[in-house]
């Protein structure tokens, strides 16, 4: 079961229903998490296992090939956040992530993952 404020808002939502779904994709197990959100005392694999949560999220919600079109295209930032349904950070966070870490293999490798988890 994957629970969200609905209280917040339609951007934060599609990120937090993806991170969650992130973590179910890659961190099989059935740990919960609430404890953790309300008193913030991540352990170290816990951090680790968030900031992958957070990557997957970028990449359900944004892939690569959709942002470098929308790029060629010339659409601005702001465009590009409403299209994809996400906030201002997570956009530039998403930005960020694909073209400056990442290499030819790693993109490839992304990919690979997003197409495998929809087969």
């Amino acid at each position: 079961m994957i629970c969200y404020n609905n209280e917040c808002t339609e951007t934060r939502q599609h990120f937090t229903i993806m991170h969650e779904i992130g973590h179910c994709l890659l961190h099989k197990n059935e740990q919960t998490y609430p404890s953790l959100m309300q008193e913030n005392d991540y352990t170290e694999e816990d951090q680790i296992f968030e900031k992958e949560a957070n990557n997957m999220a970028g990449m359900l919600l944004a892939n690569k090939k959709a942002i470098q079109s929308l790029l060629n295209d010339r659409k601005p930032f702001n465009y590009l956040c409403k299209y994809f349904g996400i906030s201002n950070q997570a956009m530039r966070i998403r930005l960020f992530n694909s073209f400056y870490f990442q290499t030819a293999k790693q993109v490839i490798e992304e990919e690979k993952q997003v197409k495998n988890i929809f087969i």
